[in-house]
């Protein structure tokens, strides 16, 4: 009975993402793929939907098409549960909310646009083979620092044990501040396109924007 109510209840929170698809659309779970994807980083995002959806979406809607699809870039990409989160804490009342992302505030726009580039690190492909355990910094097209590392710890935290994964961290500290970085694991990495090199971010405990 528990394992039917715990079915029932899932089937009801995919229902409800659902019919908010103007602004998420996300199937919770690491697409799994790796190596050559044979298309473009925006065509990739395109063709998976139901991860992608929104980032797609506010790609174009923002003109960063181009950046995104840079030659010898990398993109790290949210996944769209990401940016309903974002959007959850930018309008907690639902009845506030634009009925569409082409209706946002130009306002908003132009600040989700700066949010976009810092997945962009242009002109630099970083792949998990050329990462260690200590820190490498980039900057990203929005003009910020951006620190990578890759970890290896088990379910209990012991280090050097376990599963091997990058963490993706940006400075959100105010110029001229102390450096104060906020972190992402990334839950795919390496995906390679035609344009450059692709990570999926993790979506568990992340929110488009680092907020």
């Amino acid at each position: 009975m528990i394992k039917l109510i715990k079915a029932i209840a899932l089937i009801s929170a995919l229902f409800v993402m659902g019919c908010k698809d103007d602004y998420f659309s996300d199937d919770l779970k690491p697409n799994g793929q790796s190596g050559e994807l044979g298309i473009t980083t925006m065509q990739y995002l395109q063709n998976n939907p139901s991860t992608f959806d929104t980032l797609a979406r506010l790609i174009k809607l923002t003109g960063l098409e181009t950046a995104v699809n840079e030659k010898g870039s990398t993109f790290l990409a949210p996944r769209d549960f990401s940016i309903h989160n974002y959007f959850k804490l930018l309008y907690p009342d639902p009845a506030n909310m634009p009925a569409t992302l082409d209706a946002l505030p130009q306002q908003e726009k132009d600040k989700i646009a700066g949010i976009i580039k810092n997945y962009i690190i242009p002109k630099k492909e970083i792949v998990s083979s050329g990462l260690a355990t200590t820190y490498s910094y980039e900057v990203t097209a929005a003009g910020k620092k951006a620190r990578f590392n890759v970890v290896t710890t088990d379910y209990l935290g012991n280090v050097n044990m376990g599963a091997r994964f990058v963490n993706f961290s940006l400075n959100v500290a105010p110029p001229g501040s102390k450096e104060q970085y906020e972190t992402v694991s990334v839950a795919t990495t390496d995906l390679r396109s035609t344009t450059g090199v692709l990570h999926v971010l993790a979506s568990d405990a992340h929110i488009f924007g680092f907020n």
